[in-house]
C-alpha cells in the first residue's frame, strides 16, 4: 500500500488528507504529520471563532500575489462551489451573509473542525502529532521524513501544507518554506499580511481607543496603489481595523503614507462650504465644539492641532481663510507616514512564499520536485478579509487531495 503523507493539519492539510482518501478508495495509507499536539488549531480562531470558510465572490481582485498573472488560473480551479461542496459532504450547513461570506449556518469553528476529525476517523487517516518534521530527503522510491525527535516517516507522494509565519502563538512557524527550499523551490519575500500599520504619528497616540468610519487610502512614492473604507481604530502604534489589515498586503518595501478622508461621502469643496456655514452660525463658540455633531470630538481636537489650529478656546469666528482651508484638507486627507506594520505575531496571514509559476494550477503537484505537491499558505497569494483566505486553503488542499490520491 502506498503513503501518501501530509505535512501539515491546518485547513488545507485536512481538507486534503479527506480528498485524498476518497480519491484513493482504500489504496493508500494517509498520514498527516503535524507539529503540534493536535491539528486544525489555527482554524479555531478563524472569524473570531466563527470560521468565514469562504466568500460567495472568489476572483483575482480578492487577492495578491508577486506573480499575479498567475492568480487567475489558479481560481478559475476553485470556485465557491468546490469548498461548499466539501463541506455538506460532510454535513456542515452553511450559510451567505454580509459582502458575499459563507460562514457555518451554526456560526462556529469548532464545529467545522469536529466534522474535518470526524471524517478523518471514517476515511482512517493516521495523525501523527507532535512530529516537527526537520528534513526531508528526496529518494529514488519516494521521500523519507525525519521528525526533530529523530522519527522517521516514509512517502510515496508527499503535500507540504505546513502554513505560513502568521500567528505563531497557534503554532506556526514557517518551516514549511524552508522544506520546500530544500526540495528545489524558491520563496518569494515573505511579509506579515492582513496586519495592524504602525505609523510615527504622536496625534494617533492621543486618539488610542477612539474609532472612526472613514475611507482609508496608501500611498507610495506619491501614487495611490489601494483605497479601503470601514472602521479603524486609532492604537498607540497606528492603526488597527479592517481597511489598515486590508492595505498591509500591499506593504513591501518603499516609502508610503496613508490618507485618511472623514468625510468620503461629500467633496472637498462640500466640506468647505459646510465649515463656512458653521463659522457663520457659530462664531462666538470655542473652537473646541466647531465640529460637534460631525465626527468624534477628540478626532476634531487633533486634527486642528495638527493644523496649527490654536488655542481651542478661541472663538470659532477667529477662523482665517486660510485656516479654514487647511481644516476642510486636513479632514478630507490627513496623511501620517507608514512606520511599517506589527509583525508576524500579530499578522493573520503570510504573504509571499512558493511562487504560483512553479506549482501546477490545477493539481498543485510541484514543477520542480516529481509527486511533490504544495498548497495553502506556502503558495505566494494572499487574499483581504471576508474568507478568501480559508477558502485559498480548503481549495487548494481540496484540489491538492483530488490529484494525490489518484494512484
Amino acid at each position: 500500500m502506498k503513503n501518501i503523507v501530509i505535512v501539515g493539519g491546518g485547513a488545507a492539510g485536512l481538507a486534503a488528507a479527506i480528498t485524498a482518501a476518497r480519491a484513493a478508495g482504500g489504496a493508500a495509507q494517509i498520514i498527516i504529520a503535524e507539529r503540534l499536539e493536535r491539528v486544525g488549531k489555527k482554524l479555531l480562531a478563524t472569524g473570531n471563532g466563527r470560521c468565514n470558510l469562504s466568500n460567495a465572490r472568489i476572483a483575482p481582485q480578492f487577492y495578491l500575489s508577486q506573480e499575479q498573472k498567475y492568480l487567475e488560473g489558479f481560481l478559475a480551479q476553485m470556485p465557491t462551489k468546490i469548498v461548499t461542496d466539501f463541506f455538506a459532504d460532510l454535513g456542515l450547513l452553511c450559510a451567505e451573509r454580509e459582502q458575499g461570506r459563507i460562514y457555518p449556518k451554526c456560526n462556529q469553528a469548532s464545529m467545522v473542525l469536529d466534522l474535518l476529525l470526524a471524517s478523518l476517523r471514517r476515511n482512517n487517516i493516521q495523525v501523527c502529532g507532535d512530529f516537527a518534521v526537520d528534513k526531508i530527503s528526496r529518494r529514488r522510491d519516494g521521500f523519507l521524513l525525519t521528525a526533530q525527535d529523530g522519527r522517521t516517516l516514509k512517502a510515496d507522494r508527499l503535500l507540504l501544507a505546513a502554513g505560513g509565519k502568521a500567528s505563531s502563538a497557534l503554532g506556526a512557524d514557517g518551516s514549511g518554506f524552508l522544506l520546500a527550499q530544500s526540495l528545489g523551490h524558491s520563496i518569494t519575500p515573505l511579509y506579515p499580511a492582513l496586519v495592524p500599520i504602525k505609523t510615527a504619528n504622536n496625534y494617533f497616540k492621543a486618539l488610542k481607543g477612539i474609532r472612526a468610519e472613514v475611507c482609508l487610502h496608501l500611498i507610495c512614492e506619491g501614487r495611490e496603489l489601494a483605497a479601503e473604507s470601514g472602521e479603524v481604530l486609532f492604537t498607540d502604534y497606528g492603526l488597527s481595523g479592517i481597511p489598515a489589515l486590508q492595505l498591509s498586503c500591499y506593504l513591501q518595501k518603499g516609502r508610503y503614507q496613508l490618507s485618511l478622508d472623514f468625510f468620503p461621502e461629500i467633496s472637498k469643496a462640500a466640506l468647505t462650504d459646510l465649515l463656512n456655514q458653521r463659522m457663520a452660525e457659530w462664531g462666538a463658540e470655542p473652537l473646541e465644539n466647531f465640529l460637534l455633531g460631525t465626527l468624534a470630538k477628540k478626532i476634531g481636537y487633533m486634527v486642528m492641532k495638527s493644523q496649527d489650529i490654536a488655542p481651542l478656546s478661541r472663538p470659532v469666528g477667529s477662523l482665517s481663510e486660510q485656516e479654514l482651508a487647511r481644516l476642510a484638507g486636513a479632514l478630507k486627507d490627513w496623511r501620517t507616514p507608514v512606520d511599517g506594520t506589527l509583525g508576524f505575531e500579530q499578522a493573520q496571514v503570510t504573504a509571499g512564499g512558493v511562487p504560483l509559476s512553479e506549482v501546477n494550477a490545477h493539481t498543485m503537484q510541484s514543477e520542480c520536485c516529481p509527486d511533490l505537491y504544495l498548497c495553502g499558505e506556502l503558495l505566494d497569494a494572499v487574499g483581504f478579509c471576508g474568507g478568501y483566505n480559508l477558502h485559498w486553503a480548503f481549495a487548494t488542499g481540496i484540489l491538492a487531495g483530488q490529484a494525490i490520491g489518484k494512484l
